[in-house]
C-alpha cells in the first residue's frame, strides 16, 4: 500500500471540495503515484489525510466509482481500475471549469459595457445640455433627433445617404436601442428607430428636418 501522507489537492475555483479532491486522486493515478490494481486507504483514512469530513470522502469516491475510476469495498479500501478513465475523468472537468470561466469572464465584461453606454449616454445628455444653457455664445449646439419610419434611405450608411454633404452637420453619437455607439464612422448604417446626436451650426437642425423628411 503506497503511502499518501502529505499530498495535495488541486485547487480548481468554482468546484466543490469532494469533487477538487476526486481531481487530485485521478491527477495521481495518471502519474503514477497509485496504480493500477491497488488498494489504497480506506474513506476515515482519506478525510483525515485530506482534512475533511468522511462524508467528503464518501462522495469523492462515488464521482471517482461512477467514471470507473475506482471500485469501493465495504472494509477493503478503494481499489484502483483504470488510469485511462482517470485522464478521461480530468478532461471532463477541466472543461466544465473551462465553460464556467468563460461565462463568468463573459458576465463582467457585459457588466462593464452596460456601466460604460450608461456613463456615455450620460455625458452625452450632459453636453446637450451645457450646449443648451450656453446656445447663446455657442454657434455649434449638439441636437438629438430621432430616424422615423418616413425616412426612406434607412439602412444606408452615412456615407451612402452624404449626410454631412446634405446637412452640414456631424453625428457624434448614435443610440440604438440600449447600445451607444460614440463617433460613428461612415460605414454605420441609419435605422428606423435610432436617435442621433448632430453637432452644427443653428441651420442644422432644419436642414436635418427636411433631409429625414419631417417637413
Amino acid at each position: 500500500m503506497q503511502n499518501i501522507i502529505g499530498m495535495k489537492v488541486t485547487i480548481m475555483g468554482g468546484l466543490s471540495r469532494y469533487t477538487q479532491i476526486a481531481l487530485d486522486m485521478s491527477h495521481r493515478i495518471v502519474q503514477g503515484e497509485f496504480t493500477v490494481g491497488e488498494r489504497i486507504y480506506g474513506r476515515s483514512t482519506l478525510a483525515s489525510l485530506y482534512n475533511v469530513s468522511p462524508e467528503t470522502i464518501r462522495r469523492s469516491l462515488a464521482l471517482l466509482a461512477e467514471g470507473g475510476v475506482v471500485k469501493v469495498s465495504q472494509g477493503s479500501g478503494v481499489i484502483i481500475l483504470s488510469k485511462d478513465l482517470a485522464y478521461e475523468f480530468i478532461e471532463k472537468y477541466k472543461g466544465k471549469h473551462s465553460l464556467a470561466s468563460i461565462k463568468k469572464e463573459l458576465r463582467n465584461l457585459l457588466e462593464e459595457k452596460k456601466k460604460m453606454d450608461i456613463n456615455l449616454w450620460d455625458m452625452v445628455h450632459n453636453l446637450i445640455e451645457y450646449s443648451d444653457n450656453l446656445k447663446h455664445i455657442n454657434p455649434y449646439n449638439p441636437f438629438e433627433i430621432d430616424i422615423e419610419s418616413s425616412y426612406k434611405e434607412a439602412g444606408k450608411t452615412i456615407a451612402e445617404v452624404e449626410f454631412w454633404k446634405k446637412t452640414g452637420g456631424t453625428i457624434i453619437a448614435i443610440k440604438r436601442g440600449e447600445q451607444m455607439i460614440i463617433s460613428p464612422g461612415p460605414k454605420y448604417t441609419l435605422e428606423v428607430g435610432d436617435t442621433i446626436v448632430v453637432v452644427g451650426d443653428q441651420d442644422v437642425y432644419y436642414k436635418l428636418k427636411q433631409f429625414l423628411n419631417k417637413l
